[in-house]
């Protein structure tokens, strides 16, 4: 196998493991859904400030993969099944279909553009820019995600069963 194709096994592998347990049903601990977020924020602050933009259209370009990554993270969390086990009181949640192409979508983005990248050699600072942009827009969509599930937990512990 060439050395080149490697990385793109390495990373098909990933996506499948992550697909596998995404269909599966977890438990939610909702007391904890907010420390992930936390930390990823603290992690986007300072990958920024050691590196911060110096241009409008960076600044620009940073701001819209952040609302874009909220967006995709807002459909990810709502695509996502949350129940309610009224016996036991426990919350379960299991990726969508939908959800599940959603991250797919997102892994071919973001391996079109590192082949994009590829073929504009000489280009650094334009892909450094180009990973923070990635990086908050990882960031951003799993952040939202997880506030989304935090909302609907919360409205399905106040309703007490069912399903959201």
């Amino acid at each position: 196998m060439p050395h080149s194709y490697i990385p793109l096994v390495i990373m098909l592998v990933v996506v499948g493991l992550v697909i596998r347990r995404s269909l599966r049903g977890q438990r939610i601990r909702v007391d904890t859904l907010w420390v992930i977020p936390v930390l990823l924020i603290a992690v986007a602050a300072a990958m920024i400030a050691q590196s911060p933009p110096r241009d409008p259209p960076t600044m620009i370009a940073l701001g819209i993969a952040t609302l874009l990554g909220a967006g995709v993270g807002w459909q990810r969390g709502r695509l996502t099944r949350i129940s309610l086990d009224a016996d036991t009181g426990v919350l379960s949640s299991q990726a969508s279909p939908a959800a599940v192409m959603l991250i797919l979508g997102l892994f071919a983005a973001r391996f079109a553009l590192r082949y994009w990248i590829s073929l504009n050699p000489g280009k650094g600072e334009n892909f450094a820019n180009a990973a923070d942009a990635l990086v908050l827009f990882g960031f951003a969509t799993l952040i939202v995600a997880r506030l989304e599930m935090w909302l609907r937990c919360k409205r399905l512990i106040a309703a007490g069963a069912g399903q959201a």
